[in-house]
């Protein structure tokens, strides 16, 4: 594959956010805000990073768990004033929400479903800062995960500093009533700057570019956090929450039987989803779970779980094709 069969929409969103700024709807996303004086407490003992010194108006990547310390659902947490809020994919939501739910004993606490009323938009690429200051007159927060409170058209909003699909980005979390307002002048200020909405298939490239693996597709319900290498969304220091033990166990004692690793390919052809990986040996060893064509790397990518005494960067496997026949890859950390 060539880069121009991305196509040219495509590949044309993709240049642009590399170049200048690109905005994407997150309608894929929920809102659960956590309330009450227990919610920081009560939040703590579940997940699996850290949220009793997490600052004011700050943030993290975390986990939730099952007691065999497999994962349910993976999200970004935000401490706002007298809210905590999670965000997390809307098809995680629901089991996420009842299981914090059912822990819910003797905690003044409440888990509500704040998704119906929040809209949220995602500003990514160099010229973000630019843009950013055309619309509220201001900066993003300095620290990853950093919050601050904007405001648009009277109403109050929060602004992220999250640059997953590019150097500079940033995630505005607002009130729907505002969203079709603020989309609207992101476009008419953006276009001096050469912005462009970013697609499915063009944030796909750019996340995996990034190394972020989605859940339902690169991991599930039946993986552990560190064959995932989550090792970002787990504080090895807060003590108990669920399934901190066996957590602690793969970190410190036994490991993981498989690792989820980059491959960079070498030659044009994109594997499947599920394609088999073998060493040179002809030995199974692994199979995928993402692949694009990376205009970046200039050649295929992809996800794939490898098992563990295999999962070296820099050695090399075989990836089995549609057509029956194999092709070269080459095991490597991230794709920069």
């Amino acid at each position: 594959m060539l880069v121009e069969e991305l196509g040219k929409e495509a590949l044309d969103q993709y240049n642009l956010v590399k170049e200048n700024v690109g905005l994407l709807k997150l309608t894929d996303r929920g809102k659960i805000e956590v309330v009450g004086s227990d919610r920081s407490t009560f939040l703590h003992a579940m997940i699996s990073n850290d949220v009793l010194e997490l600052p004011e108006l700050c943030g993290r990547y975390g986990l939730l768990l099952t007691a065999r310390g497999k994962m349910t659902a993976d999200f970004f947490y935000y401490k706002l004033p007298e809210v905590l809020l999670i965000d997390v994919a809307d098809v995680l939501l629901p089991v996420m929400q009842d299981t914090l739910q059912r822990y819910v004993i003797m905690d003044a606490v409440e888990i509500n479903n704040a998704s119906t009323k929040m809209a949220h938009l995602s500003l990514q690429g160099p010229k973000t800062q630019d843009l950013v200051k055309k619309l509220f007159g201001g900066a993003i927060p300095n620290t990853c995960y950093g919050v601050k409170k904007v405001e648009w058209d009277g109403e109050a909003l929060w602004m992220v500093a999250k640059n997953d699909l590019a150097e500079i980005g940033c995630e505005l979390v607002m009130p729907v009533v505002i969203v079709d307002s603020l989309h609207k002048a992101i476009l008419e200020k953006g276009a001096s700057l050469g912005l462009v909405e970013i697609s499915q298939k063009t944030r796909n490239i750019l996340r995996m570019e990034s190394c972020i693996p989605w859940y339902g597709q690169d991991m599930d319900e039946n993986r552990y956090p560190i064959e995932a290498r989550l090792e970002a969304a787990i504080s090895l220091t807060k003590g108990c929450y669920l399934g901190q033990e066996v957590v602690s166990k793969a970190v410190h004692v036994g490991g993981v039987s498989n690792l989820l690793m980059g491959l960079k390919l070498a030659d044009s052809t994109v594997p499947d989803e599920g394609a088999q990986v073998f060493n040179n040996q002809g030995r199974q060893i692994g199979s995928i779970t993402s692949a694009v064509f990376s205009p970046r790397c200039g050649c295929p990518i992809a996800f794939a779980y490898i098992k563990s005494k295999f999962a070296t960067p820099g050695n090399i496997c075989q990836i089995e094709t549609g057509s029956g026949e194999m092709t070269t890859a080459t095991i490597v950390d991230n794709f920069l």
